[in-house]
């Protein structure tokens, strides 16, 4: 009888131990498996920018020369303005500018006031809850080419995609409205449509005072593409302005707006 109880008190504890086994083996497998699906989830992105044509394999053209931007006076405000327009990079533009710093600004967040220190924007001037979302270069951010010297400052820098806030943080528009915090007598930026294979007309305007009621001192046209059809937009005027619209021409709900990056300011003295 001993001899059985023993048997019996050993063939037990070789069932629990086979039962702890099996749970350890499941608890590891159940942990694998979630790892893996972190894993799947943060390594895809949301959206991928730009929306239309995402084609990876088209992701940048050979260069190519590219047409010049066509600036308009507002003659009727400002008769006797003088204002430089600059469609290329040169080294006094990037001398006499100061780049807006956007590092501090978490990827894919959506503000509506940018920059800091003696320079700052507004992208909701009259309340019209605009933002801008930053992207980061890559897969997860603009994965598309930006362009070549001397048409943009770098190739692939960090963008800002205009969206209508008052619709969510996914709508995005192809017209913006920005009101600087200080008047400026430079203000440049580069641009691209959140698109491929598309050209696209884009039209800033600009105003001496932080209102589309101001007057428009003067309006500059430009055509632009991606990928490797961004281009740099910056005027230099001898009168202050502190308001600037930025608009597609024409352009279809499915085109999906622009991105802007490598902004860059001299302040009015």
């Amino acid at each position: 009888m001993k001899i059985m109880m023993i048997n019996a008190l050993r063939r037990t504890s070789l069932l629990f131990a086979l039962l702890a086994v099996m749970l350890s083996a499941c608890e590891k497998s159940a942990e694998i498996s979630k790892n893996s699906l972190d894993v799947k989830a943060t390594g895809t992105a949301d959206v991928v920018y730009p929306l239309t044509g995402t084609d990876m394999s088209n992701g940048i053209l050979p260069k190519r020369k590219l047409p010049k931007a066509v600036l308009t006076k507002g003659f009727y405000s400002f008769p006797h303005i003088k204002v430089q327009l600059i469609d290329t990079v040169c080294a006094e533009y990037l001398e006499k500018t100061k780049k807006v710093d956007l590092s501090y600004i978490p990827d894919g967040q959506v503000n509506h006031i940018l920059g800091k220190g003696e320079f700052t924007f507004y992208a909701d001037p009259d309340f019209v809850q605009q933002g801008l979302r930053k992207l980061s270069p890559g897969s997860k951010g603009w994965w598309t080419h930006w362009n070549y010297s001397p048409y943009t400052e770098s190739e692939n820098p960090i963008v800002l995609i205009p969206l209508d806030r008052r619709y969510g943080t996914k709508h995005i528009t192809s017209s913006i409205s920005l009101d600087f915090g200080t008047a400026v007598t430079t203000f440049g930026f580069e641009i691209a449509p959140n698109s491929i294979g598309n050209d696209e007309k884009v039209r800033v305007t600009y105003n001496n005072f932080g209102s589309y009621r101001g007057q428009t001192m003067f309006v500059v046209e430009q055509t632009i593409s991606s990928p490797s059809g961004a281009r740099l937009i910056a005027v230099k005027s001898d009168v202050p302005f502190n308001y600037v619209q930025i608009e597609i021409l024409g352009q279809k709900p499915s085109t999906a707006g622009f991105a802007m990056g490598n902004i860059r300011y001299e302040l009015a003295k």
